[in-house]
């Protein structure tokens, strides 16, 4: 009544030999590593994957040295936006790129003394940085393709000179700021 007869706790098996119970660990271990490995392949290279910005083209929004995530999954369930921070496939280098999309398929574009006109409307971008005076299009955006430019539009090679990019070229969508640690959040 309240306590353990003999009978009523089953036997502890014991291992026959330490031999065998290290084997059973390594093994087991061995197993865990090569899943985690594999798992974390995975969730790099299909879902999130982390970045470092080395270039100067989105300041103030992103510094150089910072430290992002990028969600690879996003647009395969919704389609890009203006003001989406992208990293893409570079045009010209090797290095991938991190630019912001300022106009999208079907759009017309036109930057006139620096200002914004998507289909003949000012758009207003608290985000530049810089004003850079240049002028380029008006160029209606192809289907399938985004035209990206910097937030620091004097220190940036963007859609301006290598044109519209083609949507298979953006690995993802940025979205998180995770280095330095005073800089942690979410990005606009």
């Amino acid at each position: 009544m309240g306590g353990f007869e003999q009978e009523d706790m089953e036997e502890i098996p014991h291992w026959k030999s330490k031999t065998g119970s290290f084997l059973s660990f390594i093994k087991e271990t061995v197993f865990i590593v090569i899943a985690a490995f594999l798992i974390s392949l995975v969730i790099r290279f299909f879902v999130i994957e982390a970045f470092i910005i080395q270039q100067h083209s989105m300041d103030p929004t992103l510094f150089e040295g910072e430290r992002v995530l990028v969600s690879k999954l996003v647009y395969r369930f919704s389609p890009v936006e203006y003001g989406d921070i992208i990293i893409l496939k570079s045009p010209m280098r090797s290095a991938d790129y991190v630019k912001r999309v300022i106009a999208t398929e079907g759009e017309t574009i036109e930057i006139k003394d620096g200002d914004l006109f998507i289909d003949g409307k000012q758009v207003d971008e608290p985000y530049v940085k810089s004003v850079d005076v240049s002028n380029y299009g008006p160029v209606k955006i192809p289907y399938d393709k985004v035209f990206v430019a910097g937030d620091n539009r004097p220190n940036s090679l963007d859609s301006r000179i290598f044109g519209p990019i083609s949507e298979d070229d953006i690995i993802g969508k940025v979205f998180f700021i995770y280095w330095p640690m005073d800089k942690i959040g979410f990005v606009n």
